[in-house]
This record gives C-alpha cells, sequence and structure tokens, in this order.
C-alpha cells in the first residue's frame, strides 16, 4: 500500500488482524480497529475507509465464513494477498507460574487452534471477544492467562509461560486487501477469484464449469460451497484460480462459463505478496 489511507482492521489492537494490518499499511496511512468483520465491509463499501485487511482463511480452522458471505454481498474488490504464520503464546502477569493459573483466555478460534495444549494442561477455558480483550482480563487477574500473539507481551506487560503452543507447527491465516478499486495489472503471481451459482438443480453442473477450467489449463485452488441464503439445498461456490484475469485462457473460461450459470461475480484479479514473519 502507498500513500495516505484510512485502512480498516478487525480490532482491538494485540490482535492477530492488528499484526497483519501494520505488515501491509504505509507507515503515513491511518488504520480504524473495528469490531467485526460485517462493519468493515459496509464502512468500504460506502467510502469510509480507503481499503481494508480482513482475514479470510485459517490453515486448521478453514475458511472465515463471514468474510466469504460478506464477499458476495458488498461491492468491494480483493487487490492483495498475503499469509501470517501464527504463532500462539501463552501469557501471564510477572512472576506468576503455570501453577498458579486456574483459568486459560482467548478468542474460540486460538482457544480451538491450542486445545491439545489445553487438554494437557487441564484448566478451565473462557472464551472471549477478542485475544485483546483476554489481555486486559488477564492484567487485572493473576491466575488467569491469555493465550495470544507476542504482541501482547508489550502492549500489556504480560509475560510468557509457554511460547508456541499452538497444535500445528504450520499454522497460517490467509488475509486478504480489500478496495473498491481493482488491481488492474498483473504481476506474474497473481489470483483471481469468483463466486458463482448454478442455473437451478442440473445434475452435473458444476461438473460441466470444472471441466471448462480444465480445458483451458487453470489450476483451481480452491473451491467452496456457502448457502446463498434464497432456500434449502440452494449454494453458491467460491472459486480461486491461479493467474490473472488479463490471461487469455482465464478470459476464455470466464466468458463460456457466464452462459453456463446463474450468477458470476468477479471478486478481484490480485497480487500475491510476502511479509515477514512473526
Amino acid at each position: 500500500m502507498k500513500n495516505f489511507k484510512h485502512v480498516g482492521y478487525l480490532g482491538p489492537e494485540g490482535t492477530f488482524s492488528h499484526e497483519a494490518v501494520l505488515k501491509v499499511v504505509d507507515e503515513d496511512s491511518s488504520i480504524i480497529a473495528f469490531d467485526d468483520i460485517t462493519s468493515i465491509f459496509e464502512s468500504l463499501d460506502s467510502g469510509c475507509i480507503d481499503e481494508a485487511v480482513v482475514p479470510i482463511e485459517n490453515s486448521t480452522q478453514g475458511s472465515v465464513l463471514v468474510t466469504l458471505d460478506a464477499l458476495s454481498l458488498y461491492d468491494v474488490n480483493i487487490i492483495a494477498e498475503f499469509e501470517l504464520a501464527i504463532k500462539h503464546n501463552l501469557l501471564a502477569q510477572k512472576d506468576v507460574t503455570l501453577d498458579d493459573i486456574s483459568v486459560i483466555c482467548s478468542h474460540p478460534q486460538a482457544i480451538a487452534q491450542c486445545r491439545n495444549y489445553i487438554n494437557s494442561i487441564s484448566k478451565t477455558v473462557h472464551a472471549m471477544s477478542s485475544t485483546a480483550n483476554a489481555a486486559r482480563y488477564v492484567c487485572e487477574l493473576s491466575t488467569a492467562a491469555v493465550i495470544g500473539s507476542s504482541v501482547l507481551k508489550q502492549k500489556y506487560g504480560l509475560e510468557f509461560l509457554e511460547r508456541n503452543i499452538q497444535d500445528y507447527d504450520n499454522n497460517t491465516t490467509r488475509f486478504v486487501i480489500l478496495s473498491k478499486e481493482k488491481q488492474k495489472n498483473s504481476t506474474a503471481n497473481d489470483k483471481t477469484s469468483i463466486i458463482l451459482s448454478l442455473i437451478g438443480d442440473k445434475p452435473g453442473g458444476l461438473y460441466e464449469i470444472l471441466e471448462v477450467f480444465a480445458q483451458e489449463a487453470i489450476n483451481l485452488t480452491k473451491i467452496e460451497s456457502r448457502p446463498s441464503k434464497k432456500g434449502m439445498g440452494n449454494y453458491i461456490f467460491f472459486i480461486d484460480m491461479e493467474g490473472h484475469i488479463t490471461q487469455k485462457n482465464i478470459v476464455n473460461a470466464l466468458t463460456t462459463i457466464r452462459s453456463k450459470v446463474d450468477k458470476l461475480k468477479i471478486l478481484g484479479s490480485y497480487k500475491i505478496i510476502t511479509v515477514g514473519g512473526n
């Protein structure tokens, strides 16, 4: 990102989303914390912010469904994606030991990503709205510990009890950068994301779509269905593919697919960027 912008993210400060947005915004930009992902999309769609950084998928917990649903509803574009390694730690007040701890607090996703460790130490679990709120709670209670990022140590003056307690060492969250504008230029390291819905309940309908991509030698990196909210058994499909919409094979594929589906929405052709570790 370049130039001054108002950039929204899922707050509050001290969360992994906060860490993610700090890795990609220009230092002169203003970052704005939101309480929920839907509010971020509403503010971006209405022009109250210029860009947004939101989580879309975790390697152990799967897709962030509220992000997928919002992408189908709001007129915004994905302009970049990046992955952030998620390293969970157990933190508490200074001079507190693990034996002093009776309750562990964090966001439900953080708890789920550290379930094996939690089970191994047999502590009570208290789910909270964010890791940052959990950290504030721990600051007031010496018998509580929080699961979260290393950012919590500096921000709240906590100390590590254990580091890297996540169930899987390769725990990663994929984030997308959103804008009302489109990423028009190819970088030779791009992806394209679309949403489509089929015409009725036609047997083999999805196969016909996938066949088009195969014929054009397009590598699909993800296919996921979500309820369309229009009735039982009615679904929309999210599809990610390698390449940019300016490439001839993708142009050919999407042109063919338009005649075979009820709805086709292009979420964006965007660059894949790399950020530094935690």
